[in-house]
């Protein structure tokens, strides 16, 4: 033949676009969503041991993540504020967050209070928040004192023990603040003012607090805002009765500890 012969050129396979890297994806998600909940299972579990082995689990991933192994201090305290080991920044899951913010140790507390109280002692409480200096625990005055009264009444006597057991999981200091609405006290009432009336329900609670509980009386002090903090509208009953309370002020802040 006079022809040459040409061979015919390999044509490449064109690339077909994968419709399934979404598996890699979704599979991603749910390894980190089963991780989750088996996190979520362990910390709900009251037993001590799991805790602290899950706890111990804990500090040590974050030191090799850190870039020590489980026996090496090298790296444990990178990226730490003072050096503090990774370890000790996590909140432990039984006892008072000693090193934690108002934030945690509301929730601290909020997790005590379920436990600790029943239904009715949850009914005595409006309240629970937190500011930058700590954690207040808002009482309604109505169901401890009666109207006019000083003296704690006898149903609110469990309610104030299961509080006491709560404040004694800690050493920071307790300020007990009493409140009125704005309404004037009556002639009959034996006192001056509403000042006066919040103020010895203040003390008659921090008397409670160190005869009964035997808490240190250095970490408590009693004070009277009478009608001059309102939360609510003294307008209305609703807002007055919200404004007749007792707040037991749980100060965090180091300086205000001396």
């Amino acid at each position: 033949m006079s022809e040459d012969f040409e061979p015919k050129r390999h044509q490449p396979h064109e690339e077909h676009e994968n419709h399934e890297r979404w598996l890699v994806s979704y599979a991603d998600f749910i390894t980190l969503l089963f991780a989750f909940f088996v996190v979520m299972y362990a910390t709900s579990n009251n037993d001590q041991k799991k805790q602290e082995s899950f706890q111990e689990s804990v500090r040590t991933n974050l030191k090799l993540v850190g870039g020590g192994g489980p026996g090496d201090q090298s790296g444990a305290n990178e990226g730490n504020v003072g050096g503090t080991d990774a370890g000790d920044s996590f909140v432990n899951l039984e006892g008072f967050p000693s090193r934690g913010g108002p934030e945690e140790v509301k929730e601290f507390l909020n997790r005590e209070m379920d436990k600790k109280l029943e239904t009715g002692d949850k009914e005595k409480i409006q309240e629970l928040r937190h500011d930058a200096l700590g954690v207040r625990i808002e009482l309604a005055s109505s169901q401890f004192f009666l109207p006019g009264g000083v003296k704690l009444k006898l149903n609110a006597l469990k309610t104030m023990d299961r509080i006491a057991a709560i404040l004694k999981l800690t050493d920071k200091k307790i300020v007990i603040e009493g409140h009125t609405d704005s309404q004037p006290i009556g002639k009959d009432a034996g006192f001056e003012s509403n000042w006066e009336l919040a103020s010895l329900r203040a003390t008659s609670i921090v008397r409670y607090l160190i005869k009964y509980h035997e808490i240190d009386p250095s970490r408590l002090s009693a004070i009277s805002y009478a009608d001059t903090r309102p939360i609510d509208d003294n307008k209305t009953e609703a807002g007055r009765a919200r404004n007749r309370r007792i707040e037991i002020y749980l100060i965090l802040d180091e300086k205000l500890q001396k």
